[in-house]
This record gives C-alpha cells, structure tokens and sequence, in this order.
C-alpha cells in the first residue's frame, strides 16, 4: 500500500535544477509546479513543496494516490545517460513520525545536473487514513521495454463487498529519437473482493509506466467516480486539441459542490514534439462538473490522438 515514502529517492532544494518550498501550501489535493517557480519558460529537473494537513486529522501518515493532471514536458531532454527522454515521475514523500505535513514532488527522473524536462506540470493527490477498512491504495509499476503486460494485483485484506477500481497515471518514460507517439493505456480486470488484474499498453517508445490504483467500496455513501475521455465528445474531429463535456453525478449524490479530484489514465498523443496535455475540471456542483482535455501550442492541430481522465467526487471542501 501506498503511504510511507523514502525521503531519500527524491531530488531536493540542494539540487541543481529543482525547486523546493518549504513555505506550507494548502491540502487542497493539487500541487503545480508553477507555484514554486515563476518561470516556465525554461526547463527543468523539476520542484516540490511542503503541504500541511489538518491538525490532528491523522496519527500516522495517510495512503496517499498521486495522479498527473496537466504536463508540458521537453521532448529534447537527455538523462543522465544522455539518451533523449521524456522521464517524469509523481509522488510525495511523508516521514513515518510526522502525520503533519507531506512533499509533493514532481520531477524528471533518471536525470542529471543538465536535464532540462520540466516546463510545468500539475498533479492531484488523494488521501485515505492508513488501515482504512473501505478505502485502499496501491501502485503498480510496468517495465514495457521488457514486455510487461499483465500483473495480478492482490488486496492486504479481502473486502466484503464489491469494490470499484479506478487508476491514476503517476510515472513514465518514453524514448523520444525515433518520433513514435507517446502512448500508454492502462485498466483493471478480473475485479474481485481478493483483487484484480492490472493491464498496460505502450507505444513502441514507451519503456516505463507506473499507476496509482484507488480501490473503495462500490455505491459507498457521498463519493461518485468515473472517466471521461475525447471519445465522448460528439463529431470529435480527428486528433482535435480541445475537447471538452460534462460529467453528470446520479441524482442526490450531492447536496452541496463536492471536492473533484482528477488524472489522467490513458494517452495517446504524436511525437516528435514535446508532450502538451492537461485534465481541467470547472463548474463544479451538487449536480455534476464540466470538463476539458487539451493539448496546446505549436503543433498541437495533430498532436491529441484520444486521452482520458479518471475523477473521484468526495463531499468534503
């Protein structure tokens, strides 16, 4: 289960290339990396900052699912091996003795004094007390390159009822020499109350990817989730930038706005090109939400093949 991180797998405020804040922002289940940098005109190795929780909310450090939710990635960056690289990873770092305070972190991965991959990018975060009887969060992680396809997945503890799984994207690395499209896809299957079967799919380029699995109780009280994805909008042109819908909660879910958290579970978008693409959620009620699906800039006419997103709607603000 996902809730204690190592400190140490990070990159930190000694690091040439990332920013770190120490400054606490608000537990609002989203951190950008244009909060702690104001230029993002020029790529980086990426930034962090510190996030306080509620007092007294947790005695220990909660599950934490990380998602990515908008990227504007260099597709030029070398690692530090000096292969050109898109390698992004997403995660937060907690401290066994601290239920306080946690670090989102985004960052390029594998990289070096001289990787330059991060523009911006924007990820969301939900969190789950430890040992929480209808809620679990795990993360799987694919190695492509070798073929990885399939992987069972198997619960700490059997749930006694249905269980819903949704997932989250939190890591990958496409090669970029070649111009393959930067494309992963990944669902469950085979759910039971013991487990399910995660599937991955890659592009030829794509050599890593890691997820995020929410897994809580089917039809639980004040929470409604989903995906959404460009093959809902009505006579989508092909590969479209700018896409966009609205999402409609079953009727008395809601009587009040809930929180909407969001992230990406399926892309697949052209290479040759730096990846550009974001998830954004507006007009949120008690009734549903709008939302969009997009990709920007200089070649972006062709460049969104399809992508999806999965939310989860929580009655808390």
């Amino acid at each position: 289960m996902d809730g204690l991180s190592n400190p140490n797998l990070f990159l930190d405020d000694g690091t040439q290339g990332f920013t770190h804040v120490k400054d606490a922002g608000p537990d609002n289940g989203t951190f950008a990396l244009s909060e702690v940098r104001e230029d993002t005109r020029q790529a980086d190795r990426g930034g962090s900052r510190i996030i306080a929780l509620p007092k007294d909310r947790y005695q220990k450090p909660p599950q934490l699912a990380k998602g990515l939710k908008a990227c504007n990635l260099n597709y030029q960056s070398r690692d530090r091996d000096g292969n050109r690289a898109i390698d992004l990873e997403l995660n937060i770092a907690t401290h066994p003795r601290n239920a306080s305070t946690i670090r989102p972190i985004i960052q390029a991965r594998n990289s070096s004094n001289s990787t330059q991959l991060l523009y911006d990018a924007e990820m969301s975060w939900m969190e789950a007390k430890q040992g929480a009887k209808d809620c679990i969060i795990m993360t799987t992680k694919w190695d492509l390159a070798a073929g990885e396809k399939k992987k069972r997945v198997d619960f700490p503890r059997e749930f006694d009822r249905d269980a819903e799984v949704l997932c989250w994207i939190k890591d990958f690395r496409f090669l970029t020499y070649d111009g393959s499209p930067y494309s992963v896809d990944v669902w469950a299957s085979d759910v039971t109350p013991k487990g399910f079967t995660a599937n991955a799919s890659g592009s030829r380029c794509a050599e890593r990817l890691g997820v995020t699995w929410i897994v809580y109780y089917k039809g639980k009280n004040k929470v409604a989730s989903g995906s959404f994805s460009t093959e809902d909008v009505e006579d989508r042109e092909d590969e479209q930038p700018e896409n966009a819908g609205r999402v409609e909660f079953a009727a008395a879910t809601f009587s009040k706005p809930p929180t909407v958290l969001v992230g990406l579970s399926q892309f697949d978008h052209a290479g040759s090109r730096d990846l550009k693409l974001g998830v954004y959620v507006t007009a949120v009620d008690e009734s549903g939400f709008d939302w969009q699906l997009n990709t920007w800039g200089e070649n972006s006419n062709d460049a969104l093949r399809s992508a999806e997103a999965t939310y989860v709607a929580l009655d808390f603000v």
